[in-house]
């Protein structure tokens, strides 16, 4: 059927041309040059017809060399010339297309479509020149022809003939009335010239036609705006204003006129009225504050505002999860860690599909401590996007802080299976995992899961802080320890933790001294409200003699939250218990 039915499409097209041959030849009989007859005529039109087949298939080639035996068999064919030149002029060459389009309007110079393939040709060879006048050619025997006159006037435009254009549209105008599309277009080119208080008088001639159209409006009071005349911006929005009151996008256009005039403070309440507003579409409030996001970074003292119109989105739409994210974004920024959760909640309460919105709950949840929320929140999204990896990670964590390790290692080892190219996510998977096979006694595993972590990210500084402790606190691979704890501590260099676990390295290397620097070290740096940091600084100082200081870290390590039955017997007895 298919086929069918191109074929029937294609000698529709044959056809087509075929009757302006026979047109033509009829013409011929009338005065014209001598006309073939009998087996000549039948021979040539034959000829037309597959020359016209293969111009139809795209064959243009082929179908240019048959209307070229065409001509030569008929050098009076009108219709040959006409398909040839068409051809040229498609293909780009617009030098021979010229030419034999010339050829076929000298045949038939009342034929309006060898005409127009002239006009075309001259054009797309930027002689606009020679194609207006053959428009004029045309327009003079089509009058009537509306669509004449507009790609007449394209020409013109391109041409920068602008007062000819508009002398054209002007023409167009008066058959058919006042229209947007001349009256736009006169504007476009008056504000060219430099010519406003005309491109206004077409705006103004829109708006008497449609005085409901609120947008004729606007792009008058738009035209005066950027043309240093506010007076006349503000009388134009205050017109537009009493045509409908209730149109919020008036509120955005006179917050523009305001701020450009500099009066900042009328400008952000139009602002707030057209936020108030439910009516306005949801996304252009967004896309301001997208804007206020970006430049709020480099004017922080609008912040407030930004917060403000965060509030009157969600009061204006209470039910679109995006208007409570885009507010729980900027709460985020400005550290409301708390009030941002709230508004992540409730736009995953209207819409739980927000994968990226789960993942921003869960990292606060995380940020928060709150574990208890992380595990219930992680299992909720794990529910709705099981294939995604890093939310195994997030319930892992959850798992091992609340002590549930089993669970731990069962969660992270599915997550690490779904992750395969993210060489940073791995590590931080097996870096819990490690973590979790050493709160369960399993040393083994523990150790193997640390190395994988390093081996898909060597500089995973936590990895290296936490392995390295836990090798020096069973007294193990003090060498590799070290080596860890000291890249570490170059990868962060101010981290009172890992200065505390290098110096627990060569406390367990023998090295007191050095030990005590580290933790000295630590403790200016704020480490002194941490009961760890305390207790080695204690166990340190025992080991150098100084007894009577050593208990008094450790009394220190206890008022700040230090609970070990070590910590007490070694306060009670003043000894150093190991």
């Amino acid at each position: 059927m298919h086929f069918k039915f191109l074929h029937i499409i294609l000698l529709g097209l044959i056809l087509h041309s075929c009757s302006a041959l026979r047109k033509e030849e009829s013409t011929k009989a009338n005065g014209g040059p001598p006309i073939m007859t009998g087996q000549e005529l039948i021979r040539f039109q034959k000829l037309f017809y597959n020359a016209n087949k293969e111009k139809v298939l795209g064959n243009f080639e082929k179908a240019a060399s048959l209307f070229e035996s065409c001509i030569r068999r008929n050098p009076h064919s009108g219709a040959s010339m006409y398909e040839l030149g068409g051809i040229y002029v498609r293909t780009g060459k617009l030098k021979e297309g010229i030419y034999f389009a010339k050829k076929a309007t000298e045949i038939d110079g009342e034929n309006m479509w060898y005409q127009l393939l002239l006009a075309d040709a001259y054009a797309q060879s930027r002689e606009y020149d020679k194609s207006i006048k053959t428009y004029r050619k045309i327009i003079k025997l089509h009058p009537e022809n509306i669509d004449l006159y507009y790609e007449m006037g394209s020409i013109m435009l391109a041409a920068k003939q602008f007062t000819e254009a508009i002398e054209v549209y002007n023409q167009i105008e008066e058959i058919i009335g006042v229209a947007e599309e001349i009256s736009l277009q006169k504007e476009m080119i008056y504000i060219t010239l430099n010519k406003i208080e005309k491109a206004a008088l077409e705006l103004e001639k829109l708006i008497e036609k449609n005085p409901k159209e609120v947008r004729f409006y606007g792009m008058l009071a738009e035209l005066y705006q950027a043309n240093n005349m506010p007076k006349k911006a503000l009388e134009t929005y205050e017109k537009l204003r009493a045509v409908d009151p209730n149109d919020p996008h008036i509120h955005l256009s006179l917050s523009n006129y305001y701020r450009s005039i500099g009066d900042k403070e009328k400008s952000y309440d139009e602002l707030k009225l057209a936020f108030t507003n439910e009516s306005l579409d949801i996304n252009k409030k967004i896309s301001i504050l997208l804007s206020y996001y970006s430049i709020t970074r480099s004017f922080p003292e609008l912040t407030d505002q930004a917060l403000t119109l965060c509030k009157l989105l969600v009061k204006a739409h209470p039910k679109e999860a995006k208007s409570h994210s885009m507010y729980g974004d900027f709460l985020y920024r400005e550290n409301l860690v708390e009030e941002s959760r709230d508004q992540y909640r409730e736009a995953l309460e209207l819409d739980a599909n927000r994968f990226v919105i789960w993942q921003q709950l869960l990292q606060i949840n995380s940020q928060l401590k709150d574990y208890d929320a992380l595990l219930e929140e992680s299992a909720k999204a794990l529910e709705l996007f099981p294939n995604q990896s890093i939310l195994y990670l997030y319930n892992g964590i959850a798992n091992i802080q609340r002590k549930t390790f089993v669970e731990a290692i069962d969660v992270l080892q599915k997550g690490i299976e779904l992750t395969t190219e993210n060489k940073i996510l791995l590590s931080n998977f097996y870096s819990s995992l490690g973590d979790s096979y050493h709160s369960n006694k399993d040393t083994t595993k523990s150790d193997k899961a640390y190395d994988k972590a390093l081996e898909f990210d060597p500089v995973n500084k936590y990895v290296l802080n936490n392995y390295s402790y836990y090798l020096s606190e069973r007294g193990v691979d003090l060498d590799r320890a070290m080596d860890m704890s000291e890249s570490a501590n170059k990868l962060d260099p101010d981290n009172t933790s890992f200065q505390d676990t290098y110096a627990w390295i060569l406390y367990k290397s023998k090295q007191y001294e050095e030990a005590r620097k580290w933790l000295e070290k630590a403790l200016e740096g704020g480490g002194n409200k941490r009961s760890t940091i305390l207790e080695h600084y204690g166990d340190v100082l025992y080991k150098l003699g100084e007894v009577d200081n050593a208990v008094g870290y450790w009394k220190q390590a206890k008022e700040k939250g230090g609970k070990s039955e070590r910590l007490d017997k070694k306060i009670t007895d003043r000894f150093l218990y190991e």
